[in-house]
């Protein structure tokens, strides 16, 4: 396919990155670079929904793969799994038969599915501080991402996704479900809670959205990022993790840090040879936040959690801590400003700090669901769905349709704005609209 038809074609279809913050994939796939890493880790423990869409589109991803080669003007195009993922390996190695691709596996170990991480494993670069893949000449897919290109190549935009319902609920699956659906119906699909007094996590245990209210569940709904949604009991250690509040995290922090290194010695970030110290920040962060702001180093902080949930001797929230002066930064205007260069010999060690999953898993108090293998449920759908204007990194999109209006299922509810980077957003289910703001609600036919 001619690139600039693919590229259409994507940007019509309202493709955005489904394995991160959904970034629109019609503008990521404009870039020309030498390497294309098709993303199939799914690091995050618990989670099967890319495992689930290997499995079952291996031909489709691959078909997505080369044309995104192709359009690139890549010399390499290269699928990442882990090892253990043997079905989806023959899978692929059956799909890309015939083809100029790659399989490359990697170990078990948390995060493999970062993007950063994932082009040092198969290119051996690293991607400087704040930098993109394309800084070295790559370019990170995700499977379920390469998937919905795979169809939109057909004329078919993004309306549904999979998910992986799981924790303590009565039926572990995966569903099929419309964009906007919401995650009280998917828990309720899968038999309901086992839990007296349940909380959520939206996403995986280590990057994922908590939600441990009511009324915030009542209003969640599965957007085209959302893979994921964990079932725990309220106080769980996840849940007292994700809503310390930021007075004792401040405290802690000052009373605690005993400025081991751990969460340093042990960051990703740090394993490839970037200059990111975060014991420093959350010395910093530990004087007060005057002090804090000066803390330049969050900036490069990529939320993976090692920090919080695996290194820290005393449990504190480096994690958290960065994400908040990260949102305080850009508030205040303050860009990073440090050093970018990078250290490989910081990588020496890398090979023996790797996080291994079933210990990250123990680490996390989850272990007694990593057992469960989630079933395909097929397709769900619910008789309403609430499908938000903003799925994405840049503007939310512009509402084309009003309270009233009749829309089929694959039709354009929302806009790109113009000269804005942003996704279009298509109507999951055939029926009336029923009510429009920041987010549009179909009622089925």
């Amino acid at each position: 396919m001619d690139k600039d038809v693919l590229i259409q074609a994507i940007r019509q279809a309202g493709v955005v990155g489904e394995g991160g913050a959904g970034f629109p994939a019609h503008v990521k796939y404009a870039s020309d670079v030498q390497t294309v890493i098709a993303n199939g880790c799914e690091c995050e423990p618990l989670l099967h929904t890319d495992q689930h869409v290997m499995r079952e589109y291996a031909p489709q991803i691959v078909r997505a793969l080369e044309a995104i080669v192709s359009a690139t003007g890549a010399s390499r195009g290269v699928v990442g799994i882990k090892s253990k993922y043997t079905t989806v390996a023959r899978a692929f190695e059956e799909a890309m038969a015939g083809t100029e691709l790659e399989l490359h596996q990697l170990e078990n170990f948390y995060p493999a599915g970062d993007e950063q991480i994932l082009v040092k494993e198969i290119t051996g670069k690293t991607i400087p501080p704040l930098g993109l893949p394309k800084d070295v000449g790559a370019l990170v897919a995700n499977v379920g991402t390469l998937y919905a290109v795979s169809l939109a190549m057909d004329g078919d935009p993004v309306t549904h996704k999979h998910v992986t319902v799981t924790g303590d609920v009565a039926q572990p699956s995966i569903l099929r479900v419309p964009i906007g659906t919401s995650v009280a119906a998917c828990v309720e699909r899968c038999g309901g809670v086992t839990v007296e007094d349940p909380v959520y996590m939206l996403g995986g245990p280590m990057m994922g959205q908590m939600v441990d209210t009511p009324e915030a569940m009542d209003t969640a709904v599965i957007t085209k990022t959302g893979g994921g949604i964990i079932v725990l009991p309220r106080g769980h250690h996840l849940h007292e993790s994700a809503t310390l509040s930021v007075r004792e995290m401040q405290r802690r922090a000052a009373t605690a840090c005993i400025q081991c290194r751990y969460c340093t010695d042990l960051c990703p970030r740090f394993l490839i040879g970037q200059n990111f110290e975060t014991h420093k920040v959350m010395r910093a962060f530990g004087g007060g936040e005057d002090v804090a702001l000066g803390a330049m180093q969050a900036w490069m902080c990529c939320e993976c959690g090692v920090c919080e949930l695996f290194s820290c001797p005393m449990r504190l929230s480096p994690r958290r801590i960065n994400a908040l002066l990260k949102q305080q930064f850009r508030e205040n205007g303050i860009d990073y400003t440090g050093p970018k260069e990078v250290h490989p010999e910081q990588a020496s060690l890398r090979e023996y700090r790797k996080v291994p999953v079933p210990r990250l898993a123990q680490r996390l108090d989850i272990g007694k669901y990593m057992d469960f293998t989630p079933e395909y449920q097929g397709d769900f759908t619910p008789s309403t769905v609430r499908i938000p204007l903003h799925q994405h990194i840049g503007a939310e999109a512009v509402a084309r349709v009003q309270e009233g209006t009749s829309v089929e299922k694959g039709e354009c509810i929302g806009d790109i704005p113009e000269g804005k980077l942003g996704s279009a957003i298509h109507a999951s289910l055939a029926g009336v609209v029923s009510e429009v703001g920041s987010s549009i609600t179909i009622k089925g036919a």
